[in-house]
């Protein structure tokens, strides 16, 4: 092991990155502000972390940087005889971004018509290219490499290439890393010219520094290493690998130790052997690298949001592998690296060329229906059915339960079979997480044994429609729904169903059935799902603070000025003077109770949350700069709403006891309403209304 500088180490050497390693992820926190007094202000990551420690190399001093873990391999270049080329085993993430850096001076000397070296072109040729029959970039990925193409056109500015790269989240690290450090030039700079000094002496002060002050520990490997093995191990320390990245280099490791498939049992020589041994070698690495291509293009396609690498392959490994069990802490990871794909199972004969290649083909094309499931925007537009079907289920809740048995059913060779299972999963989440309050990984275990014999083929439509008819049936009770209800409504704070955890979902639903059973088709009126949950758009009616007294009044709302207090207090009063007969503890069910909740279609409610009544149906009576706000301009429920003359308890009592009854329909469709209308009163959190109900009573007509 040898320490070195920067210069020193790319001195006739060319370096690759390896397919089998993790895509450029460097980043910081936050953009530079350039044009602010302190730019760097709440930036933080390992790009600012460089640049300090380049910052802060005092004079005849250096900076150790880091270990550089190196193994020769042949050269690209077969004319190129003065040079080695060598992939990086470890420290890749480090010297890319050095390199970057490096690339970014180099280009503010062009600009400027200098070189850093005494003799022309040499910097170039030394970290950049050397022109030749074939020109030979000095640094970059392997050819098959999906960052490969944008590295050389992007950062290195090889307009010679034609990029079609598909962006993902590494080739957006590399773009804002190379923008990071054009933003840090720049300042350097100008901070060196109030001292006086000029652009061009500032620019060769940090080339300098970087180049000669930044030193490694290089170290390469001995031919008896194998690279896949000493890359996992180092990798087990400092930033972990993902399990996707393990899993690349151990199914190449594997890979290496594979004997010659051969199921025909074809007769070969020695040198015959060894050739088509090698040939599949190669053969396997390539289908590898294509499906990681695909893998990391899919996970990283929403950029903003790229997927996570470990819930991918969780996911899919319940899909591929029965061995789900929940009593175990990261079985999937001890499954794939510890009993699956190991050497033992390749010299057991367990793994074989064919195996190993299935599995990589159901990971690739996985990735590409795992990020439809995530990113429903990626539907094309013959799938738009399914899409449907999964912005409906996301909004009663796309449980992690669900996603295995989804994507089973999207990578099934007959899926348009399975296509009503989508559907009966927004029932399975509403009846048990709603309605009977279920713990969140209820019936998981059963769904993902269902995913798993959808994904081998080897269960039928109808039998898994069945199967989770059977699982509905088993822990959907309504009485729990009841007696939850009681605990939200006597409990607490007493919220009531404000507090409900599917109120917004109810809602919806509810406006939307009113919109279909009356033919609606005016957009203006139409709840934006996204819109709905993210403003909180659900308004009491009869709003909370005219339903307290007086004392819970100043508590809730602090206040401390009792004589405005109680000014403002008996305003809200005279305004719903409806509820003026209505008992305190009855007017707070009263307001928390169904019927007084209504779905807006934006954030109209806190502005109007105290208004009057005809206020709140018709802002524009309340002043002219509030012309076509209010419920009558709203969501087509809050338009039913405004067609009453005032708002009361019996408004709400009857609104309620519909609300109720579309309940029952939805939860029972094929049942009759079995509901008396003493029980609808007490879901309703207004069991003070029950009276003596005639035998078979079951409305409030």
């Amino acid at each position: 092991m040898e320490l070195q500088s920067i210069d020193k180490i790319f001195e006739k050497k060319i370096f690759r990155i390896p397919s089998y390693q993790r895509g450029y992820s460097w980043s910081n926190n936050n953009s530079i502000n350039i044009n602010s007094t302190d730019p760097y202000k709440n930036v933080t990551g390992q790009l600012k972390d460089l640049w300090d420690d380049i910052m802060n190399i005092e004079n005849n001093s250096w900076h150790y940087t880091g270990l550089l873990t190196l193994v020769k391999v042949d050269s690209d270049y077969s004319w190129l005889s003065t040079h080695e080329q060598y992939s990086i085993v470890d420290g890749q993430q480090r010297i890319t971004t050095i390199l970057i850096l490096i690339s970014v001076l180099i280009e503010k000397a062009d600009k400027l018509g200098f070189e850093y070296g005494h003799l022309p072109g040499y910097i170039k040729s030394q970290f950049l290219k050397i022109h030749g029959p074939v020109d030979a970039i000095i640094f970059g990925y392997d050819a098959d490499n999906p960052s490969d193409k944008f590295f050389k056109k992007h950062i290195l500015k090889d307009n010679s290439i034609m990029d079609d790269t598909k962006e993902s989240i590494y080739t957006e690290n590399l773009k804002k890393s190379k923008s990071f450090f054009e933003d840090c030039v720049s300042i350097y700079i100008s901070r060196q010219n109030l001292q006086g000094i000029d652009e061009k002496t500032s620019l060769k002060s940090i080339f300098e520094i970087i180049t000669t002050k930044l030193k490694f520990n290089q170290y390469i490997l001995p031919k008896e290493l194998n690279e896949y093995v000493v890359f996992e191990t180092m990798n087990n320390r400092g930033k972990p690998l993902s399990e996707l990245e393990k899993l690349k280099n151990r199914l190449m490791y594997l890979n290496d130790k594979l004997p010659l498939y051969n199921p025909f049992t074809t007769v070969y020589d020695t040198n015959q052997t060894e050739q088509l041994l090698i040939a599949q070698h190669q053969d396997t690495i390539s289908k590898i690298d294509t499906a990681w291509i695909t893998i990391y293009q899919s996970l990283g396609a929403n950029k903003s949001n790229p997927l996570n690498d470990e819930e991918f392959v969780y996911n899919h490994w319940i899909i591929y592998f029965d061995e789900y069990d929940r009593s175990e802490a990261s079985v999937y990871s001890n499954f794939l690296f510890d009993t699956h794909f190991t050497v033992t199972n390749v010299y057991n004969k367990n793994i074989d060329k064919l195996s190993l290649e299935t599995y990589i083909k159901s990971l690739q094309e996985s990735s590409v229906v795992w990020n439809k499931l995530n990113n429903l925007n990626y539907f094309d537009s013959s799938e738009n059915e399914y899409k449907e079907l999964l912005i409906k289920l996301n909004r009663v809740g796309l449980k992690a339960s669900f996603k295995p048995l989804i994507l089973a059913i999207l990578l099934h060779p007959n899926r348009e079979l399975y296509k009503p299972i989508i559907s009966i999963l927004e029932e399975f989440s509403f009846k048990l997480f709603y309605i009977s309050n279920k713990k969140s990984n209820t019936g998981d275990s059963k769904l993902y044994k269902l995913a798993y014999r959808i994904c081998q083929c080897n269960l039928s439509a109808t039998d898994a429609m069945n199967e989770i008819k059977g699982f509905i049936d088993y822990y959907y009770n309504f009485i729990l729904f009841k007696n939850q209800v009681n605990e939200l409504f006597k409990t607490g704070d007493q919220f009531g169903f404000y507090k409900w955890s599917g109120i917004k979902y109810f809602l919806f639903e509810y406006d939307l059935r009113l919109r279909i059973d009356n033919n609606i088709s005016d957009k203006s009126s139409e709840i934006n799902w996204a819109d709905f949950i993210a403003k909180n758009s659900i308004e009491h009616i009869f709003p909370q603070s005219a339903a307290m007294s007086f004392e819970d009044y100043c508590d809730w709302y602090q206040k401390t000025d009792l004589i405005t207090a109680r000014v403002d207090y008996d305003k809200l009063q005279n305004d719903w003077n409806t509820f003026s007969n209505v008992p305190y503890d009855q007017r707070w069910a009263y307001c928390n109770s169904l019927g007084n909740l209504l779905a807006l279609t934006g954030s109209l409610n806190s502005s109007i949350s105290n208004d009057k009544f005809d206020f709140k149906k018709d802002q524009g009576l309340k002043s002219a700069q509030h012309q076509n706000k209010g419920f009558k301009y709203d969501s087509y429920s809050a338009r039913i709403v405004s067609n009453s003359n005032e708002w009361n308890a019996e408004n709400i009592k009857n609104r309620g006891v519909k609300m109720i009854e579309f309940l029952w329909t939805k939860l029972h469709p094929n049942q009759p309403n079995a509901l008396t209308i003493n029980e609808k009163y007490e879901l309703l959190g207004l069991d003070f209304l029950n009276k003596p109900v005639t035998a078979g009573q079951t409305s409030s007509n």
